[in-house]
C-alpha cells in the first residue's frame, strides 16, 4: 500500500485545458482502462472486499454488536 502521505491530490484547477474532442478521447479512455483493470482483477478486488465485510462483522460481533436481520 502506498504511503498517501505523499500523494498529491489530482484537483479539478491542476487539469489542463482540453478540446471538446480531446476531453471526450480521455474519457473513453479512462472508461476502458477501468473495465479492463476490473476484468483482469475481479478476483483479488472482489476476495479484498469480502475479506474487508469479513473483518467488520467479526469486530462488530466482538463489540456485542447483534446483528438482527441478515442485509439480504
Amino acid at each position: 500500500m502506498p504511503d498517501t502521505s505523499k500523494i498529491h491530490p489530482l484537483l479539478p484547477s491542476n487539469l489542463p485545458h482540453l478540446s471538446d474532442e480531446a476531453a471526450v478521447e480521455v474519457l473513453d479512455f479512462l472508461h476502458e482502462l477501468v473495465c479492463r483493470f476490473e476484468a483482469h482483477y475481479c478476483g483479488q478486488i472482489h476476495r479484498h472486499y469480502e475479506q474487508q465485510k469479513q473483518a467488520q462483522r467479526l469486530s462488530q460481533a466482538a463489540a456485542g454488536v447483534k446483528f438482527s436481520d441478515p442485509p439480504f
